[in-house]
């Protein structure tokens, strides 16, 4: 089962210890709150980055760490693999057991260049090849010098899964991660691109050794953090959305792609941090006065409104 992967990260370790303090928060103490980190890679990420290898024809160098009657074993990102005896360039092996299980032994800890053949999720089962990795090389397509980051480009998007969207910008493709799609909160990717949609994206990764390249169609719209000084002030009053409830406190919507947060130990009503879900509700209108704002982190303090 794949992990959930939220849009926001796991606090800071400042924040952890006001959010499990007890007690009311003194007036004009500060409080540190959420850290942005890089969103870990789900399981599904992975086999949708298999699925796009084998496509290319990408060759992948893996390290041999196991055998059995069969063939032998590797591993890819964490999944097992399996390379049959029939796909190694020695095959044939002698038909008898201990000259093929020292043939075998042979290739423990050796480095192969091999090249997916088979990709399959619902059995996680990935199978390799080494004796296709000549007719792999043959059709896998030259990078060419504009792919590099910075380059905006135009592509379509082959397939939307709920952690972000691949996009075939030509030579390969692309993915646009959840968190590249929009600077507002994107609870469903498909909300914003569906397959067959020619979209224009802007390079923020490229791997070439994997293969792999970071899409973003969100950095083609300003960066609403650069000029939210000029919309909000420390002691305004304003009337957002709620976007988000978590145990630590309520995540509002003051402008598009401008979110703030209202510290659980800001709401003196509530006598348990998981009794937000019971008071407030995604999608409805609340007041909030500013307290601090940190455009750089991409932070807004907000308290309730009397």
């Amino acid at each position: 089962m794949d992990h959930f992967v939220p849009a926001y990260c796991a606090p800071c370790e400042h924040y952890w210890q006001a959010v499990l303090s007890e007690g009311p928060v003194a007036k004009g103490e500060s409080l540190e709150f959420w850290e942005w980190i890089e969103t870990p890679v789900t399981l599904s990420e992975i086999w949708e980055e298999a699925k796009a290898l084998q496509r290319h024809g990408t060759v992948l160098e893996l390290q041999i760490t196991g055998y059995n009657r069969g063939g032998l074993i590797a591993s890819w990102q964490g999944i097992e693999c399996f390379i049959p005896a029939s796909h190694l360039i020695d095959y044939p092996f002698p038909a008898d057991p201990e000259a093929r299980e020292e043939r075998f032994t042979a290739y423990l800890g050796r480095t192969l260049r091999l090249c997916l053949i088979e990709v399959e999720p619902a059995r996680n089962r990935l199978l390799l090849s080494e004796r296709k990795v000549a007719e792999c090389e043959l059709s896998e397509p030259e990078w060419p010098e504009w792919l590099c980051m910075g380059t905006v480009c135009t592509g379509v998007v082959t397939s939307v899964r709920p952690f972000g969207a691949f996009v075939d910008i030509g030579p390969l493709e692309g993915m646009i991660h959840i968190s590249e799609i929009s600077w507002g909160r994107v609870r469903h990717p498909e909300d914003f691109i569906v397959p067959g949609q020619e979209v224009r994206v802007k390079i923020i990764s490229v791997d070439r050794d994997h293969h792999r390249v970071g899409l973003s169609l969100k950095r083609l719209q300003p960066n609403p953090w650069d000029t939210v000084d000029s919309c909000l002030s420390p002691g305004d009053v304003v009337t957002g959305t709620i976007a988000g409830v978590e145990r630590f406190g309520i995540f509002v919507e003051l402008l598009e792609g401008i979110e703030g947060l209202i510290h659980v130990s800001a709401l003196h009503d509530i006598e348990s941090p998981w009794e937000l879900n019971t008071y407030y509700t995604v999608g409805e209108p609340i007041t909030v006065r500013v307290l601090d704002i940190a455009p750089e982190e991409h932070r807004i303090a907000l308290a309730l409104v009397d």
